[in-house]
């Protein structure tokens, strides 16, 4: 059984998206602005609003550790920030300029992918703040992005729905058209699969889209044998675009969610899956 815990309505816009850390949530919208709450009783801390892109911000993400937050937006930057003060840590300029849809951290805060309109994704050293490396797919918006639990690969997806899997020096090992009308969402399962032999690495990756559906993969990788992306089943129960997914911790429940945007106001319709294991999925 679900209930609601807390109403937010501070944003002055549409809430883009929304990301946890242990301690604290974190709001962005087209207003400009991100907002951070306490978890213990969604409090708005006293450096929030957080205030410097000049066009609406698009998306969030706390580091593993949750000491730091990034956020990127229409006017091509990528802001790191301290959750614990609010302060600018480094503005990261997308090359180009083009206007940033999406970033994330590598699971161990070594990194962090940006993903621009333009359709370059670039990954940034998270410490020193210098572009480590870029890639690019065609004819397509960058608007989701995940690494695998090892952080030894990378997977966008697009707005012309393609998933793209790069490895850790941004090389294109597999590109797959995964959604009709466009990918929302890609996202790893935290917790390896069994089975692998000689090295492989198993990995559960779900991706969702405009086309009202979900897709199981497993990603398999290993530097003798290669990459492998092997679709395994499509989830239909959605009636409206997907616009988010997202893995339980111990990776037998996956969350799928349609966004229902007021002024302001941030809320979330979610579905919770239970992963049933079935004869041909590892």
């Amino acid at each position: 059984m679900v209930k609601l815990i807390h109403t937010l309505a501070d944003h002055g816009d549409d809430v883009s998206c929304c990301a946890f850390s242990s301690t604290l949530l974190a709001t962005c919208s087209l207003d400009k602005t991100i907002r951070l709450y306490s978890l213990s009783d969604f409090a708005e801390l006293p450096h929030s609003p957080l205030k410097f892109h000049t066009y609406a911000v698009h998306c969030c993400s706390f580091s593993p550790s949750g000491h730091v937050l990034a956020s990127c937006s229409t006017d091509g930057t990528t802001v790191l920030w301290s959750a614990h003060s609010g302060h600018t840590l480094t503005v990261l300029e997308q090359p180009g300029g083009s206007p940033v849809r999406v970033c994330c951290f590598s699971p161990d805060s070594t990194y962090l992918a940006s993903g621009a309109a333009d359709g370059s994704v670039v990954l940034w050293n998270a410490h020193s703040y210098k572009l480590y490396r870029c890639g690019s797919v065609k004819d397509s918006s960058l608007v989701a992005c995940a690494f695998s639990p090892d952080g030894g690969l990378l997977v966008t997806g697009s707005s012309g729905g393609d998933l793209t899997v790069w490895d850790d020096r941004m090389r294109c090992l597999h590109s797959e058209k995964a959604h009709d009308l466009g990918i929302t969402c890609c996202s790893f399962s935290s917790q390896p699969l069994s089975g692998g032999e000689h090295g492989l690495q198993l990995y559960r990756l779900a991706s969702c889209g405009q086309d009202c559906e979900i897709k199981l993969w497993v990603v398999s990788f290993t530097r003798v044998l290669g990459f492998e992306l092997k679709y395994r089943s499509t989830l239909s129960g959605h009636c409206a675009p997907v616009l988010a997914c997202a893995f339980s911790h111990d990776g037998q429940m996956l969350a799928s969610g349609l966004w229902f945007f007021k002024t302001g106001l941030l809320c979330v319709a979610l579905a919770v899956l239970e992963l049933i294991c079935r004869p041909g999925w590892p």
